[in-house]
């Protein structure tokens, strides 16, 4: 089989995921209780070693034969080929990061990776200002990824939908965002959570 079709198939299992995962977010509009009941009903699926395993190998996956598309397409300069080139290759660094993170602080630093745990990265001074972008190119990065998958994969065909899931992600994006920073109600953040983000940003003063 070839990359292009690998990244494709590993493209449609991940984004299932993803969508799923964002879905679970949305529920924090409710509270932070729903969020974290709707989480833990779905996160048997890959909270165990052989889920865990065979999601970390799609995204391993993904990302190679991303890069292997990448490169194939550098030499293009039309804006679809650019906006996939850069969106690419922020979700290629945000899924190593984002995976890497959640892996280390719920396997090794013994820290569940749930509502708080987000929540800290967006409420607590100063790293807020560093995580809000961080998440929301993020979401905006799927979404453009998935537009410029159907120009290319349905080329002159889902006209409406290439030009609005853009804007769909964005909308998305400060939706998912405004429960975890406090918008809509108090966080308190546990201190097992607090001594996590205190070891790895206390040097920037966090508060």
């Amino acid at each position: 089989m070839s990359s292009k079709k690998i990244h494709r198939l590993t493209a449609v299992i991940l984004g299932l995921f993803i969508i799923s995962h964002l879905a679970v977010h949305l529920t924090a509009w409710v509270g932070i209780e729903a969020h974290l009941k709707t989480l833990n009903a779905i996160q048997w699926v890959y909270r165990n070693p052989i889920g865990e395993g065979l999601l970390v190998i799609t995204i391993i996956t993904q990302i190679v034969t991303g890069i292997k598309r990448l490169k194939a397409k550098r030499r293009n300069k039309s804006k679809w080929v650019k906006a996939q080139m850069y969106s690419g290759l922020y979700l290629i660094a945000f899924m190593t990061i984002h995976t890497s993170a959640a892996i280390y602080t719920h396997s090794i630093f013994g820290v569940e990776t749930d509502f708080y745990w987000a929540a800290g990265s967006v409420t607590l001074s100063p790293i807020k200002f560093v995580f809000w972008p961080y998440y929301f190119i993020a979401i905006l990065s799927f979404f453009v990824h998935a537009a410029c998958a159907l120009h290319f994969g349905w080329p002159g065909r889902f006209q409406t939908a290439k030009k609005t899931l853009p804007a769909f992600g964005s909308l998305l994006a400060i939706a998912i965002l405004i429960p975890f920073s406090g918008a809509l109600y108090d966080i308190l953040i546990p201190k097992d959570v607090m001594g996590y983000y205190a070891k790895y940003f206390g040097f920037l003063g966090i508060s």
